[in-house]
């Protein structure tokens, strides 16, 4: 949104805050490289396998292509089966070692909890006995429009499209994932990792996404409560006393793209409100593979809460609530910056659709 640039309060220097922000961000680079602070890869796939949902097409195979490149053994997950062969075969192509590597796809209707059990089990069959070591839950498309020209099973259906694929599949990832086991039988594992794919619309909603951002919502509140619940399950790997455990640690983590151009999102533009549009200026729609590349380096860096451009990083930080930080300093500082910057942009954003209103009359349903 330009309105994150360009509006700040009127008491505060634009000057000040600007200067202020680069000499924050200078000092905390230059720390972070001067003692080594993230230089560790987090996020090891070689040889290790990753179930995406969503998979066929956009920032899912664009996901599974590079995981596949870093040496992965790759499952896709959607519905339609020649998207899937026709995206397992770029998967593929992708690959550091495709002798080496092993390539799959399941067509599976992730709003189905018993199909999202299937999934995981056939996985675990065809990976050897072993459970996937990432599942990555890219499943889900927009339908755009005003509250009340949006029919109710719409609502439920962007929910159910949205919400429940993520829901589904991690409850039968987890499920799998945190069967304890006895002392004997625990030996160290690497850690296991579970991401959604949200969007900054779960920070800051936007007029016209009114069946969309509420599922979005949604997916941020699970993945904060699992990040704390999950403790309990990493827990029993450190207590010093015999008692069951969880096979590996689980980390949770939550990728908040913006615009990304896929066939998905060429869809999306066509049923989009002109006032959306023009609220979301700003938003420079990202390629998959760009959103790919950024989402992958952050949890390589083992980041919980993930954006993938500069406005999106603070519209995060108008939001971040009990959200856990990924940097303490630096995201409270952003969450500083962001809160001025947002007394300006949100009574814009309903000024504009004010405006709207006086200029263009009640929407039909029809006209936009």
């Amino acid at each position: 949104m330009d309105q994150v640039l360009s509006f700040i309060s009127p008491d505060v220097s634009p000057t000040m805050l600007g200067v202020s922000a680069i000499l924050c961000g200078f000092f905390l680079y230059t720390v972070t490289k001067m003692f080594g602070f993230g230089s560790r890869n987090k996020f090891v796939v070689e040889g290790r396998t990753v179930v995406i949902t969503g998979g066929s097409e956009g920032m899912g195979k664009a996901v599974a292509c590079q995981l596949a490149a870093k040496g992965a053994n790759i499952v896709l997950v959607a519905r339609t089966v020649k998207k899937l062969q026709g995206a397992l075969d770029d998967v593929k192509a992708s690959a550091a070692n495709v002798n080496r590597q092993r390539f799959h796809y399941i067509s599976a209707d992730l709003t189905n909890a018993a199909q999202c059990e299937q999934i995981i089990e056939e996985v675990t069959e065809w990976n050897d006995g072993l459970p996937p070591d990432v599942v990555w839950c890219c499943a889900g498309y927009c339908n755009p429009g005003f509250f009340i020209d949006t029919p109710v099973q719409t609502l439920r259906d962007q929910m159910d499209t949205i919400y429940w694929t993520a829901a589904n599949t991690a409850h039968a990832t987890l499920k799998k994932w945190l069967v304890p086991v006895s002392p004997s039988e625990q030996k160290p594992m690497p850690r296991r990792h579970l991401i959604f794919t949200c969007s900054t619309l779960a920070f800051v909603p936007i007029t016209g996404y009114v069946a969309y951002s509420p599922a979005k919502a949604a997916i941020r509140a699970l993945s904060d409560t699992l990040n704390q619940e999950i403790e309990i399950y990493n827990g029993t790997r450190q207590s010093k006393s015999q008692i069951n455990a969880t096979p590996a640690d689980v980390k949770i983590h939550t990728v908040f793209p913006m615009g990304i151009l896929s066939p998905g999102f060429d869809n999306e533009q066509k049923m989009k409100p002109e006032l959306t549009k023009q609220l979301e200026a700003a938003d420079k729609p990202q390629t998959p593979n760009e959103v790919a590349k950024i989402a992958i380096a952050a949890l390589e860096r083992g980041e919980y809460l993930i954006t993938t451009m500069f406005v999106g990083h603070v519209m995060k930080g108008t939001a971040m609530g009990g959200s856990p930080r990924n940097y303490t300093i630096r995201d409270t500082l952003t969450s500083w910056l962001s809160s001025l910057v947002f007394l300006q942009v949100i009574p814009d954003l309903r000024k504009q659709a004010w405006n709207w209103g006086m200029k263009n009359g009640i929407p039909s349903p029809n006209s936009e």
